[in-house]
């Protein structure tokens, strides 16, 4: 596999240099010495110019690997240009059904759909792509590009929806200011986000702001009350200053989410801090049935019962 790895990441630096011919030699001997027939008539195909020479191997590829997702993908590219737009649609479908969240399988399907002329199954698709990737540039262009073409009605909540997956990638990634912007957008078009909310409330926490971040949790919490991380994260945030606040978070928390093994850590320590020695210990039980292997649990456990109950 290592082998295999360290071929590949030559085939693909030559690739984006544009050095077919490194490519070829590379793929005619490394990859095909390692017997890995998959990637070697995938990457065969990748540097092959004649489009009915490239679907057949990447069919080669997928006969050797059904599940193999870059080749449903780029074969439904090469019956796209063979103007085969059904079969390009069954790539893509397949590849979707493999991975569900592959923005680039739904951005490709919504351009074969526009080039059959479904405008309105290219503008879900299209949609769909940007809502998984919101920087996905090609969707956004290929969607603009459509309702420029066509007159059609954008989803009504695409708007709320595009903010709300912007600012979760933005905060994911750790651009919390950007992702705070996004998400006061969110809230212009519905106030009662309770993702939104959320998210901003984990954006001020990481901008070390606790007034706004805890906030925004009671506002998300507000709006829904099975806002299982919104509990936990507020009593993260008033662990030092609330503990009997924090441990009602907490619990509302497995109230919710029984197997929720970090919110059953946070009790057991509260617990430990207010003497409650016992509870303490029921709940680091708790955690070891879920995870035999919770090193964390076992040793607080082992502390309280050799230092505070003496056993």
């Amino acid at each position: 596999m290592k082998n295999k790895n360290k071929v590949i990441k030559k085939i693909v630096n030559s690739l984006n240099a544009n050095d077919y011919e490194s490519a070829r030699r590379y793929i005619e001997n490394d990859l095909k010495r390692l017997d890995c027939k998959d990637e070697y008539y995938f990457y065969l195909a990748l540097i092959t110019e004649n489009l009915e020479k490239k679907q057949e191997l990447y069919t080669m590829a997928l006969d050797f690997n059904p599940e193999f997702l870059d080749a449903y993908i780029n074969r439904g590219l090469v019956k796209n240009e063979l103007q085969d737009y059904d079969g390009s649609l069954e790539d893509y479908n397949r590849a979707i059904e493999i991975d569900s969240r592959c923005a680039l399988a739904y951005n490709n399907r919504g351009y074969t759909k526009y080039k059959k002329q479904d405008y309105e199954g290219a503008l879900k698709d299209y949609n769909k792509a940007i809502l998984l990737n919101p920087k996905f540039q090609m969707a956004i262009d290929n969607k603009a590009r459509l309702l420029l073409d066509v007159c059609l009605e954008d989803d009504k909540d695409f708007s709320e929806k595009f903010y709300l997956s912007l600012g979760i990638t933005d905060i994911n990634q750790g651009n919390f200011c950007e992702g705070v912007r996004s998400l006061n957008e969110v809230l212009k078009f519905n106030e009662k986000s309770a993702l939104a909310y959320l998210y901003l409330g984990i954006a001020y926490h990481n901008l070390g702001n606790s007034d706004k971040a805890y906030e925004n949790y009671t506002k998300s919490i507000d709006n829904n009350k099975n806002m299982i991380d919104a509990y936990y994260n507020r009593g993260q945030l008033l662990m030092k200053t609330d503990k009997k606040a924090a441990l009602d978070d907490f619990v509302a928390s497995v109230a919710l989410d029984p197997k929720f093994i970090d919110a059953y850590y946070a009790i057991a320590v509260i617990q430990k801090d207010l003497g409650q020695y016992e509870e303490a210990i029921k709940n680091l039980d708790r955690i070891i049935e879920l995870e035999s292997q919770a090193v964390n649990a076992k040793a607080l456990k082992k502390l309280i019962l050799q230092k505070y109950m003496k056993k």
